[in-house]
């Protein structure tokens, strides 16, 4: 109705009507109905751009039963690493490498009496045959001096040479208070009232396979070499010269000759692990190396450590 009325008052609308009406008008030419036509095509258009301006578009015709909603995958934005983030894993990295590497040491024995590698390429890390005699890695475990390394850094040597680098190169010599040859662990002494910075040991059972590890030593005599991997394995059962392993920690960061003894450190830089072999196919380096759990490693301290 309201639109009825709007045609009745139209203007146009009503000089249509009034000629229709008088009956004595004609329409000699076309002049007035294109006239006509074209204020209507223009009234129209006028009326649509007055609703997209003012937000309002006449309402569709409501469906009786309404669409199924589909599910789409939102679109994946590729993520990329900041330069932000990039910096503060590495200032993370460099504050574990900080804190720990003043506790890793060098370890020097003249006994020159080695193991056997392992035909299949499986054998405990070496100490490295230097000028000095064989020099591998250990860490400082206590203030006092106690220093935990591998029973094939020492091997049967009593005492042996300790190497602190912190503060200058400072030579010790250290006593052999305790080995287990079955788990290939050893605890020195150094003979010193000295007081020195000591490692933080982390729990083991905590280790994830893909977590970030940094293993810190002596490799082929160039001492607290830093090398950087993954945790490959975090349960991993060998044999190695008939003794059984029943959860050493796998790992692809760089050990070698000389890294036996060295920690194993996670990113909070607690040493979760002691570098201790190795598979090394035909003595190639292959990316796989292993270390003692050091929750393995709390029993011997117990019974070797003095309070």
């Amino acid at each position: 109705m309201q639109q009825m009325d709007f045609l009745r008052s139209h203007p146009l609308v009503f000089q249509i009507g009034q000629m229709k009406k008088n009956k004595n008008f004609k329409i000699n030419d076309y002049f007035w109905p294109i006239t006509v036509l074209m204020l209507l095509v223009l009234g129209a258009i006028w009326s649509n751009v007055g609703f997209k301006q003012n937000g309002v578009l006449p309402s569709s015709p409501q469906l009786a039963v309404p669409l199924p909603v589909v599910q789409t995958q939102p679109m994946r934005q590729e993520s990329v690493a900041s330069p932000v983030t990039i910096l503060a894993v590495q200032e993370d990295i460099s504050r574990v490498v900080s804190m720990v590497r003043p506790s890793v040491v060098g370890i020097f024995r003249t006994n020159t009496s080695q193991l056997q590698s392992n035909p299949n390429g499986l054998a405990y890390l070496d100490p490295y045959q230097s000028n000095d005699g064989l020099v591998g890695s250990g860490i400082i475990i206590d203030y006092r001096g106690y220093v935990l390394t591998t029973f094939q850094t020492v091997g049967k040597s009593n005492p042996v040479r300790v190497t602190v680098f912190t503060g200058g190169r400072r030579d010790y010599h250290a006593d052999v208070i305790g080995v287990d040859q079955k788990t290939d662990l050893a605890l020195l002494k150094i003979r010193t009232e000295d007081s020195f910075a000591a490692v933080i040991l982390g729990n083991s059972d905590l280790v994830k396979v893909g977590d970030i590890v940094l293993a810190i030593g002596s490799p082929f005599g160039f001492d607290r070499t830093v090398t950087m991997g993954i945790i490959s394995s975090n349960n991993r059962q060998l044999n190695i010269n008939g003794v059984r392993y029943p959860d050493l920690i796998q790992t692809d960061a760089s050990i070698n000759q000389g890294n036996d003894g060295g920690p194993l450190v996670n990113v909070k830089g607690e040493v979760v692990g002691i570098n201790m072999a190795c598979f090394m196919p035909d003595n190639h380096f292959s990316g796989i190396g292993f270390a003692i759990p050091m929750n393995d490693v709390v029993a011997f301290l117990n019974a070797n450590l003095q309070p």
